[in-house]
């Protein structure tokens, strides 16, 4: 059993009592978040229900089996009224029934509409004051800083949500979906509901909060959790977070975040009073069958090229639902990952596949690969999905719905600026891909050791400059053709200013804005979704 002690930047109390009679202080601080895994009925919601009541002033908790709907868009109480509740469900929630039962959904609700309008009506009254009192410093100031509704719009973008969220008519909020006609926030979707709540308790949360999450998967789709979740973090670093999660990516997509495993636990009076559990630090590894147990049904691992913060894996997690990614950094590393697991007879209980950048996999290799499990794409990297030219198609005809202009209009400035984002750069594009060709003609002819051993010798000749022009003449080809297909294909297009001249052409704010609507795109469109598994040749078929 591994121990840790309060770090110097927690503040809190979070010494919890162990099976074995000791007790353990949880590394909570706001240095980075702390994870909570565990199987079901292990005790995880008891572990958060007992941070709570150790920290009354100024924990918050987020409940996974509190409801998300709504009675209303505005505020449903008085400011009195606002204040009894708080009172009321701050000490409802340090009951041991706390862990599964939920009071008055709606009323808490109406909680977090109340503290989003009381934010943005006190940023209106500070702006006011400043002006009034002849303080323009201030007043810009005070006007650059970020309303609460605007941030969670940025959030829900950044998160795949293409929803508007803006202050309504008599103090309330209403949403507006790409651009169409504004609604109550009581008929967003269940997600987009939960989405809100989460954004919105947090972003209203006191400083330095210790703010507690408990399995915000429950109602949010794995693609648009993981996301939501680091910006809100970056949004209050100043707050310490504690999130129980069945959802191993998390931990995974935080390199900094240790992990608390929760393994077992003993209650007294029918509530949670001491645990079975470790500390793991950044990068130790859960063993497989705790992962089993956690993951559930879940037998399927896929293992893909990229990091955590890369476009590889929310796309993934779209494509192939219930299947567990794991990101990892290169091409061998994957490989590594993908033969360890299958080469391990004590993890029967999972398969293990792979997907691999086809940037540095030469045609001959693929079927060797597919062998092992490891699936390349069919392009070069994943911007070749985010960015080909069906995709930006889909995307300019959603986008005229929430911007003036002619989809056809916007996808021949795209392609333009692809063009010439790739015209400067074919000296070096053609360069990149015949060092790869050269090296893979080089790899085929090297002898093995046991023709070594028989005395034979290798001569290897390559004609780097033949390969380089043929590679140039190739490409301009494409581009006098205007082949933006073929281009996006097979060229490292993240390398070139390519992408933001998409963006641009498209009218988004950035990469990221265009991004997050691709991946909307394909949580809609079956049809994309269909399109874009064609990239990964067997896999598919594979993970059946």
């Amino acid at each position: 059993m591994e121990t840790a002690s309060v770090t110097a930047e927690s503040s809190f109390s979070t010494a919890v009592s162990l099976i074995d009679g000791t007790q353990l202080h949880l590394p909570v601080s706001a240095a980075a978040p702390l994870f909570i895994v565990g199987p079901n009925g292990a005790g995880k919601s008891g572990l958060i229900a007992t941070l709570f009541r150790l920290n009354p002033n100024n924990a918050v908790r987020i409940s996974a089996h509190r409801q998300t709907w709504m009675e209303t868009n505005a505020v449903p109480f008085s400011p009195q009224d606002k204040i009894r509740n708080e009172q009321n469900f701050r000490g409802q929630d340090s009951q041991p029934e706390a862990r599964w039962k939920d009071w008055n959904a709606a009323t808490r609700s109406g909680l977090v509409i109340a503290d989003l309008i009381d934010m943005d009506n006190k940023l209106a009254r500070d702006l006011a004051d400043a002006y009034r009192s002849g303080n323009d410093a201030d007043a810009v100031k005070i006007a650059a800083r970020p309303q609460p509704l605007s941030e969670i719009t940025e959030l829900f973008i950044g998160s795949g949500i293409p929803i508007e969220l803006s202050i309504g008519p008599n103090s309330t909020i209403v949403a507006r979906k790409n651009g169409g006609v504004p609604y109550s926030i009581a008929l967003l979707s269940d997600g987009e509901r939960a989405a809100l709540l989460i954004a919105g308790r947090i972003l209203t949360a006191s400083e330095q909060a210790l703010i507690l999450i408990d399995e915000p998967e429950r109602h949010l789709h794995t693609s648009i959790v993981t996301p939501l979740l680091l910006q809100l973090f970056a949004k209050r670093p100043d707050c310490a977070f504690v999130v129980s999660t069945h959802e191993l990516s998390l931990p995974v997509a935080m390199p900094s975040a240790k992990t608390v495993l929760v393994r077992d636990s003993r209650s007294t009076n029918d509530d949670v009073a001491a645990w079975d559990l470790d500390v793991l630090e950044p990068g130790v590894e859960i063993d497989d069958s705790t992962k089993e147990a956690i993951i559930g049904s879940r037998r399927k691992m896929l293992f893909i090229e990229g990091t955590a913060a890369s476009l590889d894996k929310p796309l993934y997690e779209l494509l192939f639902p219930g299947v567990a990614i794991f990101p990892r950094q290169s091409c061998r590393d994957v490989e590594h990952a993908v033969a360890s697991v299958r080469d391990a007879e004590s993890v029967t209980w999972v398969q293990a596949f792979g997907i691999v950048d086809k940037d540095q996999i030469a045609s001959t290799e693929v079927s060797s690969l597919n062998a092992k499990g490891i699936y390349p794409l069919s392009v070069y990297s994943v911007e070749s999905l985010y960015y080909s030219p069906g995709i930006v198609s889909a995307i300019a005809l959603r986008q005229c719905t929430i911007v003036e202009g002619d989809p056809e209009q916007m996808v021949q400035a795209a392609i333009t600026n692809v063009l010439a984002a790739i015209a400067s750069e074919v000296d070096r594009l053609a360069a990149r891909m015949t060092e790869q060709a050269v090296k893979n003609k080089i790899s085929m002819k090297m002898p093995d050791w046991k023709a070594i051993q028989s005395g034979e010798n290798v001569s290897i000749e390559v004609d780097t400059q033949a390969m380089y022009q043929e590679e140039k003449a190739q490409l301009q080809s494409w581009i006098a053709a205007a082949d933006v297909q073929r281009i996006v294909a097979r060229y490292p297009i993240r390398e070139t200013m390519a992408l933001v001249g998409v963006v641009n052409a498209l009218q988004f704010k950035n990469r990221s804005q265009y991004e997050a609507a691709v991946r909307k795109l394909v949580r809609d469109d079956a049809a994309v979704r269909a399109a874009l598994l064609e990239h990964f040749g067997g896999l598919t078929a594979a993970l059946a």
